[in-house]
């Protein structure tokens, strides 16, 4: 949580010393002061010593017909206190709200990318582009199939770019490896067999789904996730899958991240999803697939 360095306080005429005053009065101090899609947090008020409360953010957001809210919790704390008929409250200054803001806007955003990954990590294993990305892990993979056995070299210029993938994925149970001079040796690990039957594609997607969180930050795989994840939350809200226009997922996919994908990568993003079944075209719309839908709304 990022440190409150300022702060603001204001004083209202309190009249009577009831709770139910003050929070009302709360209420308009959070209006004035953050603005109008801000509220407090029922649920969180306290009353050890003064009165003390979250902030709540919602987004109202009209899309293809729907109504939809978005409510980002907890975002800063306010506390009141009053003292010879003056109620007097203080949280963070403005700015300093609003960067509290992005930060759970970030965090609830990357929670939501993990959670629908380890949803569709065997679906993003088939996607090509993502694929040959990651070709250093294909090559790592497709010779202990074939092998049994690798061994990369830390002073070759190819071997250091396998050896960098490798490192960050080989506490996985289907490696084992040992480093010995200037080279790491690299065999099947205890579960390699039975997590590949034979197929480099079960392999790969068992990578993605272990390594959730390093995975989602390759460049190449964000697009694909972040488009996925768009989606899917709005399904999220809604309470159920919901049939949208592409450009209505491409507006937002900016609302979330901040700029609209160019249109005809975004074209290409659609067309790979559908591949793999992520997605699914009816008639000019996309809509998503019920399985994966069920698994991410228990996440």
């Amino acid at each position: 949580m990022l440190e409150v360095k300022g702060y603001v306080t204001r004083k209202y005429n309190a009249g009577n010393d009831d709770i139910q005053t003050l929070v009302s009065l709360m209420r308009t101090f959070i209006s004035e002061t953050y603005g109008s899609s801000l509220s407090i947090d029922p649920d969180s008020i306290e009353t050890i010593d003064k009165l003390h409360s979250y902030v709540d953010v919602y987004y109202s957001e009209l899309l293809d017909g729907y109504m939809l809210i978005r409510k980002y919790s907890h975002i800063f704390f306010i506390s009141a206190e009053q003292v010879d008929g003056k109620a007097s409250f203080t949280g963070p200054d403005r700015n300093t709200a609003l960067k509290m803001l992005e930060e759970v806007k970030y965090h609830t955003i990357k929670t939501g990318e993990i959670a629908i990954m380890e949803n569709i990590a065997e679906e993003l294993s088939g996607i090509h582009e993502i694929m040959l990305s990651m070709t250093p892990v294909m090559e790592i993979l497709r010779e202990l199939l074939d092998k049994g056995k690798i061994i990369l070299v830390s002073t070759g210029s190819d071997d250091k770019k396998r050896l960098k993938y490798f490192n960050a994925i080989s506490d996985l149970s289907i490696f084992k490896y040992e480093y010995k001079y200037n080279a790491c040796i690299i065999e099947r690990g205890p579960e390699f067999n039975s997590v590949a039957d034979g197929n480099i594609e079960n392999l790969f997607a068992y990578i993605i789904k272990s390594k959730t969180g390093y995975i989602s930050d390759i460049s190449s795989v964000k697009p694909y996730l972040r488009t996925a994840y768009s989606y899917y939350s709005i399904c999220l809200l809604f309470g159920s899958l919901m049939e949208i226009k592409m450009e209505t997922l491409r507006s937002e996919y900016g609302r979330l991240y901040g700029k609209e994908p160019d249109i005809l990568k975004f074209k290409n993003y659609i067309e790979s999803l559908c591949t793999v079944n992520v997605f699914q075209y009816k008639k000019d719309k996309i809509i998503g697939i019920e399985k994966i839908f069920k698994r991410f709304i228990k996440n």
